[in-house]
């Protein structure tokens, strides 16, 4: 059963295009992607992020910086140790915050 030279250089183009099509068409998008980007679009975007950020962690009172402590409630102080690595966990916590290991209430 041979192949005939029209049938082999189908099955070879289709396997070429099917090694190469998803390449050119990833290169494609990348390169759509690239024209696309707006940098300053993007810096604006990242200096709003960090001024949200430092602005809810601290005031600025003059010119110094004051820290912001949050209220503290009643179970702040309390402190259960988990089983498994010894890690202090606020009470009430099901799992533990360093191995995730669960933490029975007492």
């Amino acid at each position: 059963m041979a192949l005939s030279q029209l049938e082999l250089a189908f099955r070879v183009g289709a396997g070429l295009f099917v090694i190469v099509a998803p390449t050119l068409l990833f290169l494609a998008l990348w390169r759509g992607l690239e024209s696309m980007r707006d940098d300053e679009l993007v810096e604006r975007a990242r200096q709003r992020a960090e001024n949200t950020e430092r602005s809810s962690t601290e005031w600025t009172v003059g010119r110094s910086p004051v820290s912001v402590v949050p209220n503290s409630g009643p179970n702040d102080s309390e402190t259960a140790a988990c089983p498994s690595c010894g890690t202090e966990n606020r009470t009430g916590v099901t799992y533990c915050r360093e191995c995730l290991g669960r933490i029975d209430d007492p």
